[in-house]
């Protein structure tokens, strides 16, 4: 029989790899600023025609090359940035597998014009489907300019995958948001045809970049973070409890600089707003984070667009607790948010004490009245939160609608949602009632028998123990098998059985053993706390309303409900004066004075 086993011949595998690398004119384009930001350029200039489908071109100020290297980074596997397995563990550029250029070569009319620093002549290399075509030495080019045309032209299949020009676009334009907010010191201009022309400005500090990317009105609803602990620091902008956005598109994520996928990271910052935002909004977040290179793997995947952490579980308990810190420390109205913004950018915030709430809920079942001003208003966590620098200077107004309390502060008119408000309040005594152990177990009617996965029982056997301490009793009842036969007092939730293999099931995704549970428990709060809270059409008296807006405002996160919703609105004076058309001279003399 004649042999089966052949080597594949050249330019087959230099489509193969192109195919690993080149999806879309955005991995092009991402591919050549990463080149750029390596070569030290201080300006980018990027050109594109039809979603750069048929024209990409960049342009950098940075090192340039000798006509030696500009041949050598036209072939396989030739970086400056490897030379041996140790440089792994200290990577800190962008490219340095040495594929993108032969890559882009290979399905694309390919322009590399480059000059050396210093050097009196450039070499002008064309390749056209991974042939060379033209060398031309010329004087003059100033920095690398790479043009890519006629993308996949020598492969029609993959480019009836392309999407529209407008599609692309879209793909361009977000590999440059990458790029702007990854080096806010390094100027991009970028022309689309069509599709407009922009540009960010050389040496800009990371919040006007920030703010330029992300639009001045939304900059406005975002805080600055900066923390450093257990091998990490994370800084950038978070938006504020309740600002959110329908998609993930206003999520930015890096590490040493470097634009990422993580999932560690995206779920750090969830767990962080889980009940600080509504359902089916994103928070906005560009976040940065510095970590020693050995501490990261970034070569898991073809593009380096995932990283890999060693310690995953640290690094998103990290991001947890650094977001929910700051989230619970933001000054409570937008106004004084601003403010702190402006002090405090690009500066790190000093250390402050954060105590995790406990995951779990034990608050007594028992029958309290409507108006019960001991559980209602929870005087105690008032007491706990006195230091707390969220005092606001206001005078209760009245009740209207039979829902929402007005409430008069020295720049504006302030509503909140009687119901939203007392959910809050409830949701975080029952928290502190935990945090001091005032729990109850009680005894199951029937115990029930809980059939576990060989999987499932493995993650619950090593979390008996501290299912025990949250006032459960289960105990092994044959191989994978459990009795579930006591449950916390505060559990309001009769589908037990349900319940557990809700928490089992995301134990065993995540294999975050007992940190993931807490989650769980603090759904089921909210979902009780809903049940017992003040309805619209409950009257309050002057008092009362007084004591829940005061309760509302020592709370550690008062922006709003467990479910995310907003406890309260703002109007500004500003806004009411120009409605009425009393702005400038005409205005209110009494604003900003409480009589």
């Amino acid at each position: 029989m004649g042999r089966k086993i052949h080597i594949l011949a050249e330019d087959v595998v230099n489509q193969i790899a192109a195919g690993e690398i080149i999806e879309r004119p955005a991995s092009i384009l991402k591919e050549l600023l990463e080149n750029s930001i390596d070569a030290g350029a201080t300006q980018i200039d990027v050109e594109t025609r039809s979603g750069g489908i048929s024209w990409i071109k960049v342009k950098d100020d940075g090192c340039g090359m000798n006509k030696e290297d500009a041949f050598l980074s036209l072939e396989r596997h030739a970086t400056s940035k490897l030379y041996s397995l140790n440089d792994f563990s200290n990577l800190m550029t962008y490219g340095f597998r040495g594929e993108a250029l032969p890559a882009i070569a290979s399905v694309t009319k390919f322009t590399l014009a480059t000059q050396e620093k210093d050097s009196p002549e450039g070499v002008i290399i064309e390749v056209h489907g991974g042939k060379i075509v033209r060398v031309e030495q010329t004087a003059g080019l100033a920095g690398t300019s790479v043009t890519a045309s006629s993308l996949f032209y020598n492969l029609p299949p993959r480019l009836k995958f392309l999407k529209s020009p407008q599609t692309e676009l879209l793909h361009l334009q977000r590999q440059l948001i990458l790029a702007a907010l990854s080096h806010p010191e390094i100027g991009i201009r970028y022309s689309h045809s069509p599709g407009g022309k922009g540009q960010w400005e050389k040496g800009e500090d990371l919040w006007t970049r920030i703010s330029s990317v992300l639009g001045e009105e939304w900059a406005k609803e975002l805080c600055w973070i900066d923390k450093e602990g257990e091998g990490f620091r994370i800084y950038g902008a978070v938006s504020k409890p309740g600002v959110g956005r329908p998609s993930r598109e206003d999520m930015f994520f890096f590490v040493n600089k470097r634009a990422i996928e993580s999932r560690s990271f995206y779920l750090g910052v969830i767990d962080a707003y889980r009940n600080s935002l509504m359902k089916g909004l994103y928070p906005l977040c560009a976040l940065y984070v510095e970590v020693n290179p050995d501490e990261i793997d970034i070569n898991v995947h073809p593009t380096k667009k995932e990283v890999r952490f060693k310690r995953e579980y640290a690094f998103r308990d990290f991001v947890y607790k650094a977001i929910l810190e700051k989230l619970s420390t933001a000054k409570l109205f937008s106004n004084q948010v601003v403010e702190e913004q402006i002090d405090e950018k690009m500066l790190p915030e000093n250390s402050k004490g954060f105590t995790q709430l406990h995951p779990c809920i034990t608050a007594k079942a028992e029958n309290e009245k409507l108006f019960d001003r001991e559980h209602r208003f929870h005087a105690r966590a008032i007491e706990d939160n006195q230091g707390k620098e969220n005092s606001v200077e206001y005078k209760v107004i009245g009740l209207f609608c039979s829902l929402y309390i007005a409430i008069e502060t020295i720049d504006g008119i302030i509503l909140i949602d009687q119901h939203a408000a007392h959910e809050r309040v409830l949701f975080e005594k029952m928290l502190l009632e935990f945090e001091s152990f005032k729990k109850q177990s009680q005894k199951l009617l029937a115990p029930c028998l809980l059939k576990l996965s060989s999987a499932e029982a493995e993650v619950l056997s090593n979390c008996l123990s501290w299912f025990e301490k949250l006032g459960f009793e289960i105990r092994p009842f044959g191989l994978c098998t459990f009795l579930l036969e006591s449950i916390p007092s505060g559990i309001k939730r009769t589908d037990y059985e349900q319940f557990f293999r809700e928490v089992i099931a995301e134990l065993v995704e995540t294999d975050r053993q007992n940190k993931t549970a807490r989650f769980f428990w603090h759904r089921d709060i909210a979902l009780a706390v809903c049940r017992q809270a003040i309805k619209s059409g409950d009257p309050l008296t002057k008092e009362e309303q007084e004591e829940l807006v005061k309760s509302l405002f020592s709370c550690q996160f008062p922006n709003t409900c467990p479910h995310g919703r907003p406890t309260w609105i703002k109007i500004n004076y500003k806004e009411i004066e120009s409605r009425f058309g009393r702005s400038g001279p005409s205005g209110c003399a009494m604003k900003g004075q409480l009589l």
